[in-house]
């Protein structure tokens, strides 16, 4: 074995999503640093346990069922590491296991193909040095992402021991996020849940789409916060952690998020106030790993997203403002 890797467990837990999930589908969507084909490969090579069993019944196709419990030991590569390059980032909080990042819209995550660099991964190499490794190097103590034009509240860990609390917490559902949505038309209920199955689209593949045939089930509860003539802001709490899917949730029930091209959403008189789509994670409610306490942290709402809001406020109010509005 290579100098630069290391070995160590990682354990995850089916939840009643995972429920007849392929083995390897369900590693690879829980460990983004790598591959199906290489996770397959270790299932071949007896390093993941289902319920404490291995050996030839545990097959990369098996079918998971809920409470069922997986444990992988990988192979975790110590260099390189991602490139540190300075770029300004503002930290909302940090402390010694952890620390928080308001995240500005135009920030891609972490590298990946076409964008090896500028990522916010290298900039957290720049100021913070060593992080969690749990992701890989190139994702130095990501814990979660938001898409490269969504801003607002992004959770790092500073050590192992942090990442893997938190992501149990992430898997657990009960990291609280909101979100703040500006969206086309105007919404008739004040409040509804959203609940369909989330999977790629069938014709492009870096789109995702409501799938009630491969979908894996996700939800997101909204409120309406203020009407205007013909958009609404919302406040979205997605319940499941799904590769964009406030942006398709919002426009499957015919609100497509303003300024979001993928799904629908542009309006080119108000794509010249906002030219992102208009979605910012404004509020992240966790348990701090170390202290216990549940902690809340919250990025300011940005200048685009604010200008949108004060241009449609001029343009008149719609019929009224939803529960709760603050």
């Amino acid at each position: 074995m290579s100098d630069h890797l290391r070995l160590y467990d990682h354990t995850f837990e089916a939840t009643r999503g995972d429920h007849e999930e392929r083995l390897d589908v369900f590693l690879a969507r829980n460990i983004p640093g790598y591959s199906r084909t290489n996770l397959a490969r270790h299932v071949k090579d007896g390093l993941v346990t289902v319920n404490g069993r291995s050996g030839k019944k545990i097959r990369p196709g098996l079918r998971l069922e809920q409470g069922d419990v997986v444990r992988i030991r990988l192979e975790q590569r110590t260099e390189p590491y991602a490139q540190p390059q300075r770029i300004d980032l503002r930290v909302l909080h940090e402390d010694e296991h952890l620390l928080l990042i308001d995240k500005p819209a135009g920030l891609t995550v972490h590298p990946g193909a076409g964008e090896p660099t500028g990522t916010l991964a290298n900039a957290l190499a720049y100021h913070f040095g060593e992080l969690s490794r749990v992701q890989g190097p190139l994702r130095p103590g990501i814990v979660h992402r938001l898409d490269k034009n969504t801003s607002g509240v992004i959770l790092i860990a500073k050590d192992d021991v942090t990442h893997h609390a938190l992501a149990a917490q992430f898997r657990e559902r009960t990291v609280k996020k909101e979100y703040l949505a500006v969206v086309k038309g105007v919404l008739e209920l004040d409040a509804d849940l959203v609940s369909a199955p989330l999977g790629a689209h069938k014709r492009h593949p870096t789109r995702m789409a409501v799938r009630l045939d491969v979908g894996r089930p996700s939800e997101t509860y909204f409120e309406v916060a203020e009407r205007y003539d013909a958009a609404t802001r919302v406040r979205c709490y997605p319940r499941t952690g799904r590769t964009h899917q406030i942006r398709v949730h919002m426009a499957s029930i015919g609100h497509p998020i303003i300024s979001d091209p993928t799904y629908g959403g542009v309006v080119p008189e108000l794509r010249a106030i906002c030219p992102r789509h208009a979605l910012h994670a404004r509020r992240l409610t966790f348990r701090h790993p170390a202290t216990g306490a549940m902690v809340t942290f919250e990025a300011p709402v940005p200048e685009d997203i604010a200008a949108l809001v004060r241009h449609l406020s001029r343009a008149g109010p719609g019929t009224g403002s939803g529960p709760g509005r603050r």
